[in-house]
């Protein structure tokens, strides 16, 4: 994993949906700048709870999580909302900037080339491909410039060509992401390290190396 300083920390982090939905006990992990890191384990772990306590989204009951001031979270989601389905693609990015008022066009463009995505501006959202829609996504998510990128199955509606495309994209990332995903030869391909969510104990282990020397550990 890159040597640089931690940009990410929780701090025996506990959180829970209730009495019964116990999610992380105590958790201590950490993500350095400019990594890649994968979270691993089984449905209904956690993982997904975990971008949302980084979000701000959920509150932990105990521990902290600790931030580098002024770090960005940028997150690509699963779908693309129902209500913004009628909006054109410049319409739909003002959305994400709606501080930008000159030159969003062009910061379109420039991440629809890092996501390999070729469609024109005036398109409704509504008219792309589920693989168009995925690579959307992921521009809207890197549009905001973040410090912090999270990937929840980006893959999911994806053919091999754009899981390809988004490998490409991941290798040559230089900011720090975290991803979720079951694609084992995907993961590999860029993953500095490892987050298991261990759902009998609720503690996150931390491991480092590709995702298949991880699995063999």
């Amino acid at each position: 994993m890159a040597q640089d300083k931690v940009i990410i920390r929780f701090s025996q982090v506990s959180f829970a949906y209730n009495d019964k939905k116990v999610i992380l006990d105590e958790a201590d992990f950490n993500v350095r700048r400019n990594s890649i890191v994968t979270i691993m384990g089984q449905n209904g772990a956690g993982k997904s709870t975990i971008f949302k306590l980084l979000l701000g989204q959920l509150k932990p009951q105990s521990g902290k999580i600790h931030l580098e001031p002024g770090t960005r979270i940028g997150i690509a989601e699963q779908m693309v909302p129902t209500e913004l389905l009628e909006l054109d693609i410049v319409s739909y990015f003002r959305r994400a900037i709606p501080d930008k008022t000159h030159g969003i066009e062009r910061d379109i463009v420039r991440v629809f080339k890092a996501v390999g995505l070729e469609i024109p501006l005036d398109k409704l959202v509504r008219e792309l491909s589920g693989g168009q829609k995925a690579r959307l996504l992921l521009a809207s998510a890197l549009i905001t410039n973040p410090d912090i990128l999270l990937l929840d199955e980006p893959t999911n509606n994806l053919d091999a060509e754009g899981i390809e495309k988004l490998t490409v994209f991941l290798m040559s990332y230089t900011k720090t992401c975290i991803v979720i995903s079951h694609d084992s030869d995907f993961l590999n391909c860029f993953t500095d390290g490892v987050l298991n969510l261990d759902s009998h104990t609720h503690k996150v282990e931390q491991f480092l190396g590709n995702y298949y020397d991880v699995l063999e550990e």
